[in-house]
């Protein structure tokens, strides 16, 4: 395996945590390899109290999408892991059982996770970025779930993940059409949270958001965002009831007490993750 298809990297306070795409040669098109090494990036950061996680590409392309090789059965395969996925049978259980819970892990992480976007970000590409907590990207980038041009459709999350964020009418003009659209585009169709116009910009917007994460509470901030994931959509009365459990949990740490002390005196927390 290829040790740097995927490149894990830590700032020197070690409060945030680049995960980098870097099959460039392949344009960060995923397959069976990458999606290895990306998964054991996820688990590896878990185990550590890294405060931020950002995953980014290159500066000209955040990720082609799928192999097709991969996705066709003409990807070598040595080790004999990869099943036939063109037998329907063998395709959902790889994709409810491996694929599926590699996206899901970014959502389970309780950790802030950042999509840093430039250039493409096609197809499965899209469905990562879709499963970060903040998406940012430049003007520049060109986003497109293209399935339908091939006549299949997004199924690592992005026909779920997208309707959730953008709206089932937004949701169907991408979706269907398959088309590109740039930054601003996203935008506007409430794909990413900013966009930026120049790669200094895009660093300046990301280090605000992170420097705001990393001033709040990881607790807080881990709780809150399993609260929004797993409320979404449900009964109202569960919410506040799940809502009013972790609170009074949360009431008893160390943190919450500290911060709230901290607030009260005007000095700054520190975070003991207790």
């Amino acid at each position: 395996m290829d040790n740097n298809i995927v490149l894990v990297e830590e700032n020197e306070e070690k409060t945030i945590t680049t995960i980098r795409l870097n099959r460039l040669a392949k344009k960060n098109a995923m397959n069976y390899e990458m999606i290895v090494a990306f998964e054991k990036a996820l688990d590896q950061i878990e185990r550590t109290n890294t405060r931020v996680v950002i995953i980014t590409g290159s500066e000209e392309i955040f990720s082609a999408g799928i192999d097709l090789n991969f996705l066709t059965g003409q990807e070598k395969d040595p080790e004999g892991v990869i099943p036939d996925l063109k037998i329907p049978r063998n395709f959902r259980y790889f994709m409810n059982t491996r694929l599926h819970t590699v996206f899901t892990k970014i959502e389970k992480m309780e950790k802030p996770v950042i999509a840093k976007i430039n250039g493409y970000c096609l197809g499965m590409g899209f469905e990562l970025a879709l499963a970060c907590d903040f998406r940012f990207c430049r003007d520049s980038a060109i986003f497109s779930l293209l399935e339908t041009k091939m006549s299949i459709n997004p199924d690592v999350g992005g026909t779920i993940r997208l309707t959730r964020l953008a709206g089932i009418q937004n949701a169907k003009d991408i979706i269907l059409t398959g088309r590109e659209f740039d930054g601003n585009e996203a935008y506007r169709l409430r794909v990413v949270n900013r966009v930026a116009k120049t790669p200094d910009e895009l660093d300046s917007i990301i280090k605000m958001y992170t420097d705001e994460l990393i001033e709040s509470g990881p607790l807080g901030i881990g709780l809150a965002k399993k609260l929004i994931d797993d409320c979404y959509g449900k009964d109202v009365a569960f919410g506040l009831e799940l809502e009013t459990l972790i609170s009074s949990q949360l009431l008893q740490t160390k943190d919450t007490v500290g911060g709230a002390l901290a607030r009260l005196q005007k000095t700054k927390p520190k975070w003991r993750w207790k």
